[in-house]
């Protein structure tokens, strides 16, 4: 298949899994217009007709209202594009790559009529050029423009689906952190968390993976998967993550290490195993995992750029505006660990604070909730052997809730982070 045709087979696909979730999601991004198969566009034509009558848009309702639109849709067609297809959770990608295939092959289509025009002046070219160029542009923005109807359509969906339990944030497993934030994470929303270095954001963020329900990319880009997994073992058994590294085990040691790793094998957490990764790579690799609920990524300042060449406040800046992207075309949160600056160190109060941020402004505007972990004993006399760490949690910036303050309990030793509300 061609890369066109693979982006509206995708999307054919993604409607036969799940169209009554899709349509409203691609509802004025594309056009039956925009397809290049006939068999990909009356997949979506007949969803359309479906959802307009409110009835099931399923493979069987699809296939019987193309034919009655005159297009014969193979079993094996359908059943092919299904499987092509790993979920439907990333079909607002796939719509707005049809668009714009289409729109280039427009573009060229014109190029071609022009070329081809013989018998008309340059004023008259240039005439038709203008014209169908606008066209063009227009229909470019159209793409992302909603009527009335359907935005009050989407919220009316956005509602129902949460009055049915199919809730829009994913909980952060932490009771009075999901509090502050609205609920959870919210799809579509990009999460910054914030600290200095040795504060424990590496930990927090695999208890964070572990307390998701569901699927959860975790990319670590500073350590391989085996030091994250024994980060996870230690959370379950208690044994300290560098005596699992080390191997000097003992036989008792391994019954609970057996046990651990077989109630990790049921958690749906994936492991990158590549580290010069771009946000691209990144959403390729998310695009792969099934049923995703949520990204993590340690951390945002070892993205690799995009394009070379640029300067640190240029690069971090395209980051920051990618990863925003990122959750919008998941669907998903983003939750991106971030070095904060030396700055803080300067300060007579240690707590970390927006300005913080550092290389770029970007940051703070593009992201829904910035987060800081603050650990008071770094700057004391250090924690106390056999005893766990006051650490606060300080939502600095919520789109989508309230700011506040959370407090856990760390044991650094095996990467715990327990909420000091729940314990009371």
């Amino acid at each position: 298949m061609t890369e066109t045709v693979n982006s509206e087979a995708f999307l054919a696909g993604a409607l036969l899994i799940d169209g009554t979730q899709v349509v409203p999601a691609i509802r004025g991004i594309v056009t039956r217009e925009d397809f290049h198969v006939e068999a990909y566009g009356a997949i979506f034509a007949a969803s359309l007709a479906l959802a307009e009558d409110d009835e099931t848009i399923d493979p069987v309702s699809i296939q019987h209202r193309a034919k009655r639109d005159g297009v014969d849709l193979s079993n094996d067609l359908l059943c092919e594009l299904m499987a092509t297809v790993p979920t439907a959770a990333n079909c607002v990608e796939y719509a707005n790559r049809v668009a714009e295939d289409a729109r280039t092959r427009r573009v060229k289509e014109l190029a071609a009529q022009i070329q081809e025009d013989a018998a008309s002046t340059a004023d008259e070219l240039l005439a038709t050029l203008q014209r169908e160029f606008e066209a063009i542009r227009g229909s470019n923005f159209q793409r992302g423009l909603l009527a009335p109807a359907d935005t009050l359509r989407r919220f009316n969906d956005h509602v129902v689906e949460a009055g049915e339990g199919r809730c829009n944030f994913i909980p952060s497993g932490f009771k009075k952190l999901d509090q502050i934030l609205g609920g959870g994470f919210i799809r579509g929303g990009l999460y910054i968390l914030g600290a200095r270095p040795a504060v424990g954001k590496t930990s927090f963020a695999v208890n964070l993976a572990d307390n998701v329900a569901g699927n959860v990319l975790f990319v670590s880009l500073e350590m391989p998967p085996e030091q994250v997994i024994a980060k996870r073992v230690s959370r379950l058994t208690g044994l300290p993550s560098a005596k699992l590294l080390s191997g000097r085990v003992s036989n008792s040691d391994w019954v609970e290490i057996a046990r651990a790793t077989s109630a990790l094998s049921e958690m749906g957490v994936f492991l990158n195993s590549r580290y010069d990764l771009t946000v691209q790579q990144i959403q390729l690799l998310a695009q792969t995992v099934p049923e995703l609920k949520a990204v993590i990524i340690d951390y945002l300042g070892l993205i690799q750029p995009a394009t070379r060449g640029g300067s640190s406040y240029e690069n971090t800046t395209a980051i920051s505006r990618e990863l925003k992207r990122l959750a919008l075309s998941l669907n998903v949160p983003v939750i991106s660990l971030c070095q904060l600056s030396r700055s803080v160190e300067k300060r007579a109060d240690k707590r970390p604070m927006l300005s913080d941020l550092r290389d770029s402004g970007a940051i703070e505007q593009d992201a829904d909730a910035v987060m800081f972990l603050y650990r008071p004993d770094i700057y004391a006399s250090g924690p106390v052997d056999g005893q766990p760490s006051f650490v606060q949690l300080d939502v600095a910036k919520n789109r989508h809730g309230m700011t506040g303050t959370d407090e856990f309990s760390f044991w650094m030793k095996s990467s715990t982070f327990k909420e000091i509300t729940q314990n009371k």
